[in-house]
Formats: C-alpha cells, structure tokens, sequence
C-alpha cells in the first residue's frame, strides 16, 4: 500500500537531517560504530512508526508548499526532543553522584561515568532538527502566507481566482416553480428517523442517520433528500462491514412518504464505506489509501443515480497560493457498495451528479471577491467591500443544472438588504453575479414569514430559500411544528428546525412585510394567491420568462366575484376551456360589467394548476368609446324645432 512508501520516504529525510546534524555540528566527537549504528536504527524505527501513524490517520496532502511533506515536522521534533532527552537523563545523574560526595578529577573521568549511549552528537543532531524544524514549521509558512495572501496584488489574485462575469441584467434565470422545495433539511431528518423501523427490522438499535447527512438531489427529473444509514457505535461497526442503505426524501411533497432503501448486499444498495467508519472503512482513508495522495479530499456526498445505486462524490483540491487557494482539479465518484473508484475531469461528471464544487470553497471564493475586488488589501473604512450574506443554497433553475445560490451585502453589519446574487456553477468554478440590490435578506426575511397574521399559531419558519417567480426575485419558507430539535433562523437560510409540515409562504422579496405574504397549506394556492397579489401591485402578475405565454379568446359561461385579502377578485369559466380563470380589477376597469355571453380575450401563462391568472384582459363586447369624431370637422347645430302653443279652449 502506498501509505508504507510515504512512511519509508518520511522516514528517510527525517533522519538525513539527523544524521547531517550529528556528523557535521557533532565534529568535537570522536565517530563511534558503536554508537552510532545502533542510535540510528532506533530513530529509523521510531520515525518510520510514527510517519505509519501520521499518514493513515491524517491523511496528509502531498500538494502545496514542499509538496505537502511539511507533516515531516512534528517526526522530526518528536527525534529531536528524544535526543536531548538522552542527554539530560545522565548529565543529571552525574550532578546527583557530584552532590552526594562523588568527586570529578577531571573531564576524562566524567565521560567514564556517563552511559555508553551518551553522545555530543545526538545533542547536535537536536539541535540543528529543531532549526530545520522551526524554519520548516514556523518562518516558511509565515513567509509563504505573507508573499501569497498579503498586500493589495496578493489581495486582487485572491479576488481573481473565481471566474466571476457580471450581469447587465438585474434579473435572475427563472425558477420552475413545479420544483419548488418544501420540505427542509430538519423536516427531512424527522420523517427519516420515523421510517427508520418502517421494516420491521429493528433498524434503529444497530443504525442512525445524521441530520447534517441530508443531502438535495435531482432523482429522475424531481427533488429528494438522500441519506446514508450509519453506524450507531464501534462495536456495531466491528460486528458489520456494512450498512443497509439509505433513506430518500421527497423534498417536493411534504405528505410524501419516505422510502428506505435497504436491500440485500448483493444488490448493490448497502454502503461498504462511508464517512468516520473504522479503519480502511472510512471513506477518505480508502480513497487516500488508493494513491488519491496528491490532493486535499474535500466534500464527500453522497449521491444516487437514476437507478437508486449510491456513489460518494469527493472533490479533490490543489492550492495555487501558498497554503490557500484551493481549486478543483478532479472529481472521484465512489461506488459506496464496492469502493471502485473512477477519477473524473470537472466538466466531465455524470449528468446526475448534482454538485462537485464544495459549498465551502465558494464561501471562500466569494469572501475574497467582496472584500478585494473593488477595493484595496488595507481598506480601515469598508468602501467598496461586499460579504456573502448566508451560505450557499442549491437552487434549481432547471431540474439537472442546479447552481450555488449566494445573496451579497455590504460589509456593513447594520445592513440588511442585498447588493446583488451570485449563482455559481456546482460543476466548475464560473459564478454569474446579478447586480439585484435591495432584496431584503438576514434576520428580516424570517421576522416578516412569522409576522404575518395568518401565521396564528405561531409556527416556526424553515428553508428560506430565493427563487424568481413570476419574474420577481422572491422568498420561499416553510412553516413547520417543531419537535424536540431547537429552532434557529439567524442567517435567514438556516436549516435546523426540525418538524411536521404546516403551510407555505411566499413575499416578494423587495417588499418585506407581514400583510404582504401569501400564506397557505399548498404551493398551488400560494402561488395564485401570490400572483394576484403581484397584479394588484401593478405588475401584471409577473410574467415569468421562458414559460410559454398564451391568448384565449372565448365567450364568458360563468363569473362571480370573490373578496381576497381586501381586494375583489374574479372567477371565470370560458367555453371549451378546461381551467377556470381569475382577473384582478387592476387589469381592466370593465370587470364589474362582464355578463355571461361576453365574449373576452386575455393572456396567460400556461399552467398544470386548474386555476390561472389572466395576465391581461378586456372584454370585447363592451365598447366604452362609441365612433369618434374626425378632428378639425366642424359639427352642424341641430335645428331647434319650437313647441307650439296651445289654443285656449272656449
């Protein structure tokens, strides 16, 4: 296995340095074999344990500066310390016999009294260990740090390192609102533990599933949240070397029920490895343990394909600035049932592997980019500087091209409204910023879900997530009825209520207020409800780019008006139409006198849901102008015919 060849070469240089360091600073001594051979053999055997040791528990990364070997450093201590100890231990007993009455005639007799293992040379060796060591240690990376992260050309190669292309438009790619997420993580988690004994196999004496496992996913085209079972303590690992499988989600259908996927081994739906298994189990160490050394492994996912076989992804990242600056050099996907492992260029991924680019580095990315890219590396009042305003989100723009959603805002901490979004590419590092300013975000999103007035329970809110409905950049949440697991919503896009599904709400995200959100127990409605709500503010609805625009022209069978949140707003049924329509007063003031038989025209965006909203109308059998005058034609004067008197009666 390779890990014993990186223990023999780490070996090796740690004692190449101990050996320079006691032949040439060690001179004043006389070469002994007798010394020397066996005092080598033991540091080659100690150092070669410990390398062992080192790289199958750490894992180290050969990249980066001195090709990742700076781990050499605490071997080298640990041989270091260990030579001096030998030195101290008798010097500190030939002081004990001098104080106890012994008397040294002379510098002879003192070397005849200390163990024949003493030497000058090792204490040399020590010593010059411990230089290597501390400039290896301490004054390399301090320098290295200094010439690649600081001063301002530093700061602005940072900034650089994700493709970063600003958008002249304001507006964000439209959502499919048909894949809208309504179930969050912590949801996710309550409905999996409770499926969890859905078998009859007592599943949950010998297994548990994380609640931070639950990963989104695209599964044939709809949304899921998958999850590995794991080991519940050690022993239950020695006694398995494999875990049954795993439990999906439906992340679109909070009334879902959840499926375990636990089949029999053969079939290929248990996990062989997996993250914190023991020993060779352990995802990382089986990937590292097979040559994947020249990297750090970063992000383990699990993923399933279109078929249900699970597969761990795991980035490996190199770093182009010193110690920093990681990019993606390739993708491994682990089969999670045999362990094969099939390296992967970025652009080259499997379609149904949803994400590669580690959340964490485009945290990283973007946290350069807003600090530096606009502004200088010493910047005391802030001008110019950006921050991400919540960590990344996976939105799905489209079911199979999902990307990293991030609000940005000024680096002030009293601000809490966006200067623009980020969508950056799960699949290599490309990012599109929309200069969208002014969208509320933080704190303020999670008030205004739970301030509205129809929230009469108090439910608590989860999965905030931002999505452009309707051509509006707008905030989506979920209220549930928490369990057990404590509710925190500081960042606005937190995930750790953990609950039963309530309802929905929808606001505009420009327009953060309690009476503005739409609240229901479906998204169907809330959408509608939402919609309306758009018209009535003079938007027309919102009409959504890349959906389908429709005209009907059609004779009106029914109508009926219906107060909604202290506007009027009216049903119609058109003949040979098999959806029934609504339109707002805003959209036509000739409303309130459509009678049945009219005959109407409108336009629509096309829907699966039974009731859509008009975008525009007018009813074509009311026509409010008459014929109109020809300008600059003088109009006759009607000729005035006199009343004729009556004649008096006689």
């Amino acid at each position: 296995m390779i890990i014993f060849l990186l223990a023999l070469i780490g070996a090796v240089a740690v004692m190449i340095v101990l050996v320079i360091g006691r032949l040439a600073f060690g001179r004043r001594e006389q070469f002994d074999r007798r010394k020397f051979f066996p005092w080598l053999l033991r540091y080659f055997i100690f150092n070669y344990l410990l390398c062992l040791l080192i790289v199958y528990f750490s894992l180290p990364a050969l990249t980066g500066p001195f090709w990742g070997w700076q781990w050499l450093v605490w071997p080298l201590i640990f041989s270091c310390v260990g030579n001096l100890f030998a030195f101290v231990r008798p010097a500190v007993g030939v002081l004990e016999d001098v104080s106890a009455g012994g008397r040294l005639r002379s510098e002879g007799s003192a070397s005849q009294s200390m163990p024949r293992d003493f030497s000058r040379g090792a204490v040399a060796a020590a010593i010059f260990g411990l230089i290597i060591a501390g400039l290896v240690g301490i004054v390399a990376p301090l320098l290295i740090t200094i010439f690649t992260t600081w001063f301002d050309i530093n700061a602005k190669a940072l900034a650089a390192i994700p493709n970063v292309r600003i958008q002249k438009s304001a507006v964000l790619p439209p959502t499919d609102a048909n894949n809208v997420v309504l179930v969050s993580k912590g949801v996710a988690a309550y409905k999996g533990q409770q499926v969890l004994g859905s078998n009859g196999q007592n599943l949950g004496s010998a297994y548990g599933i994380d609640p931070d496992s639950y990963t989104l996913q695209s599964i044939k085209g709809h949304l899921y949240y998958v999850a590995p079972l794991s080991y519940n303590n050690v022993f239950v690992n020695l006694s398995n070397p494999a875990t049954p499988g795993f439990v999906v989600v439906d992340a679109e259908n909070p009334q879902a029920v959840p499926q375990l996927r636990t089949e029999d081994t053969q079939t290929g739906t248990s996990l062989r490895f997996l993250p914190g298994a023991l020993l060779n189990q352990d995802l990382l160490r089986h990937v590292y343990l097979s040559g994947y050394t020249n990297g750090r492994l970063l992000d383990p996912t699990l993923e399933v394909d279109d078929n249900y076989h699970p597969y761990w992804t795991v980035s490996l990242m190199q770093p182009i600035r010193g110690y920093v600056g990681d990019v993606l050099k390739d993708v491994l996907i682990v089969d999670a049932h045999t362990g094969v492992i099939t390296k992967y260029a970025p652009q080259d991924v499997p379609k149904w592997v949803d994400r590669v680019m580690p959340a964490s580095t485009v945290s990283q990315y973007l946290q350069w980019w807003g600090l530096y890219h606009a502004a200088p590396w010493i910047n005391p009042s802030g001008l110019g500087q950006e921050v991400p305003a919540s960590d990344p989100e996976l939105l799905y723009n489209r079911i199979d091209q999902p990307v990293w959603l991030i609000p940005m805002t000024s680096s002030s901490s009293n601000n809490n409204s966006s200067t623009g979004v980020f969508l950056f590419n799960t699949y290599k590092n490309e990012a599109d910023f929309y200069p969208l300013a002014g969208i509320g975000i933080g704190d303020n999103v999670v008030s205004t879900f739970k301030s509205t007035h129809s929230n009469i329970r108090n439910y608590d809110v989860s999965s905030v997530q931002l999505y452009q409905i309707y051509n509006t950049p707008t905030w989506v949440a979920i209220y549930v009825q928490s369990t057990s697991a404590p509710s925190d919503s500081s960042a606005g896009t937190s995930e750790t209520v953990s609950g039963i599904f309530q309802a929905v709400g929808i606001v505009d995200a420009r327009n953060l207020n309690g009476s503005n959100v739409q609240f229901d127990t479906s998204l169907t409605q809330a959408l509608q409800d939402y919609q309306q709500w758009l018209t009535q503010q003079g938007t027309g609805g919102g009409v959504t780019t890349g959906v389908q625009q429709q005209t009907i022209t059609g004779k009106v069978l029914r109508i009926s008006p219906v107060q909604q949140g202290g506007s009027t707003v009216y049903y119609l049924q058109i003949e040979g139409q098999k959806n029934i329509f609504t339109a707002n007063l805003s959209l036509s003031p000739k409303l309130p006198l459509v009678q049945p038989g009219d005959t109407i025209t409108g336009t629509y965006q096309t829907s699966d849901n039974t009731v859509v909203n008009f975008q525009s109308f007018d009813d074509t059998s009311i026509n409010l102008g008459g014929t109109p005058t020809p300008s600059g034609t003088p109009q006759a004067t009607p000729a005035i015919t006199p009343t004729p008197t009556p004649k008096p009666k006689r």
